[in-house]
C-alpha cells in the first residue's frame, strides 16, 4: 500500500514551515530582538509615519510610512498604504507604495502593489506582485568592495619574503 500526499498537504506543510520561521523571527527570545517587538494589532488604523528600532509587526491599517531598522512584517490582516524602509520586509498582507530593503519576501497571502528596491526578492506561491522591481546595487557594490578589502588585508598579512643579492640569506 502506497501513501500519496496531495498538493494541499504540501501547501499546508509549507505554510506551517513559514509560520514557524516567522514565529522564530518574532520570538522575544531571539537575540536579534534586543529592542523588543512592536505590534499594531488588527482593527487599529493609524495615519502618519512609524519609526521603529525594534522588530515591527503590522496587523492593522497604516496610511503612512514605516521606517524600520531590522524586520518589518505586514501580517495577513495588515495593510500599508505608504512606503516601507527596513533591512528585511515580509509581506503576508497588503502593501501599496514603495519598499526599500536588503531582502523583500512576499508570502503566499501577500499582495504588493509597489516599486521594490532590494538585493534579494522572494515571492512564495500564491503571492501577488504588481509593480516595478529594482536591484539594490549599492548593497551589491558594498559587498564587492568589502570582499576586495578583505582580500587585500589577507594579502598584507602574509609575510613578505625578500632575498638578498647573494641569495644566501632569506629575510622574513
Amino acid at each position: 500500500m502506497a501513501l500519496f500526499s496531495s498538493n494541499n498537504d504540501k501547501k499546508s506543510r509549507e505554510r506551517r514551515e513559514n509560520e514557524d520561521r516567522l514565529s522564530r523571527q518574532f520570538s522575544a527570545n531571539n537575540d536579534e530582538n534586543v529592542n523588543g517587538i512592536s505590534t499594531i494589532s488588527m482593527e487599529t488604523t493609524i495615519t502618519g509615519t512609524i519609526e521603529s528600532n525594534s522588530v515591527f509587526k503590522m496587523e492593522g491599517v497604516l496610511n503612512g510610512d514605516i521606517k524600520g531598522n531590522k524586520l518589518v512584517h505586514v501580517g495577513k490582516t495588515g495593510q500599508v498604504k505608504g512606503n516601507i524602509t527596513a533591512e528585511t520586509v515580509v509581506v503576508d498582507g497588503e502593501v501599496s507604495g514603495e519598499i526599500i530593503a536588503d531582502k523583500v519576501e512576499i508570502g503566499g497571502t501577500g499582495k504588493v502593489y509597489a516599486t521594490i528596491t532590494s538585493a534579494v526578492f522572494v515571492i512564495q506561491e500564491g503571492g501577488i506582485f504588481e509593480g516595478r522591481k529594482k536591484i539594490k546595487i549599492a548593497l551589491i557594490k558594498e559587498e564587492d568592495t568589502k570582499a576586495k578589502k578583505e582580500k587585500e588585508e589577507k594579502k598584507s598579512k602574509e609575510p613578505e619574503i625578500k632575498v638578498n643579492e647573494n641569495k644566501e640569506n632569506v629575510q622574513l
